[in-house]
């Protein structure tokens, strides 16, 4: 297991997490193998760089399960862009770094809603709950304020970031 650096660079979907979450579980079965054996055995953290302008929510949710739930430490890197879904991917990092020519983009959740009246009800609810765990975890990992928040979705717009706001929003822990 000497390869411990992954790449987050198309869209989020189910085939692009599960080449990550894949390797973050073997990673991690094989330190706990390693971790019974040696006394003294140090985990080397899990990178994953970052190039990303987001897509699904839920098999985003999926990655960052899986993220928090690592023994073995894992850093993400934005080298790039971190957008949307790949914002709070981001920042789910047991540490957080971007290269100072990155940018980080948050905006509302979106969902491409048609159908009939009881259909577009449930969607739209749906959309909202998706909305609130995003809110409620971005603003959980960072220095953000909820009216900073809801300004951008009052709004409708895109917020761009530049790594020197990013690290004052406690977005990431440093520059590299």
């Amino acid at each position: 297991m000497n390869e411990r650096t992954l790449y987050l660079f198309d869209g989020i979907n189910k085939s692009s997490v599960k080449i990550i979450v894949e390797q973050i579980m073997k990673i991690n079965q094989f330190d706990d193998d390693k971790d019974k054996k040696e006394k003294d055995f140090k985990r080397v953290p899990i990178d994953v760089i970052i190039n990303s302008n987001g897509g699904s929510v839920y098999d985003g949710l999926g990655l960052i399960n899986v993220i928090e739930n690592s023994k073995t430490p894992v850093h993400t890197y934005v080298y790039g862009l971190a957008a949307s879904m790949s914002l709070l991917i981001a920042v789910s990092g047991h540490k957080r770094y971007a290269g100072r020519l990155s940018t980080f983009m948050y905006h509302a959740v979106s969902s491409h809603i048609d159908g009939h009246l009881e259909y577009l009800k449930n969607r739209v609810d749906e959309t909202q709950r998706l909305q609130n765990i995003y809110d409620e975890y971005l603003l959980s990992k960072t220095k953000l304020t909820q009216d900073e928040i809801l300004r951008v979705q009052e709004h409708q717009r895109n917020w761009y970031m530049s790594p020197e706001e990013a690290l004052s929003f406690g977005v990431i822990d440093e520059i590299v």
